[in-house]
């Protein structure tokens, strides 16, 4: 997990944003330090979480399968059935 307030603070580039099935809304956005050498960051800013999402784009994040589809459950980053770091 990413400190949410210090990621913020920082004003991170906003990729895009979506609701995800569960109904929150993910924004994801790119690592203020990195920039695009790092891989996008997954943000809830209703739970006030960021995660580094693994992928260096949005595109299979976004898909309809939803099989990489990004959520929080319990404080943690799910992409799809898989849990992040």
């Amino acid at each position: 997990m990413i400190n949410y307030e210090k990621l913020i603070s920082k004003n991170p580039t906003e990729y895009e944003r979506f609701t995800n099935s569960k109904g929150q809304e993910i924004v994801f956005v790119e690592d203020p330090i990195e920039g695009c050498d790092a891989p996008v960051i997954c943000v809830c800013h209703e739970l006030k979480l960021a995660c580094c999402s693994d992928f260096w784009e949005t595109y299979d994040m976004l898909q309809s399968h939803k099989e990489y589809e990004p959520s929080f459950q319990d404080g943690r980053l799910w992409l799809g059935d898989l849990q992040s770091d």
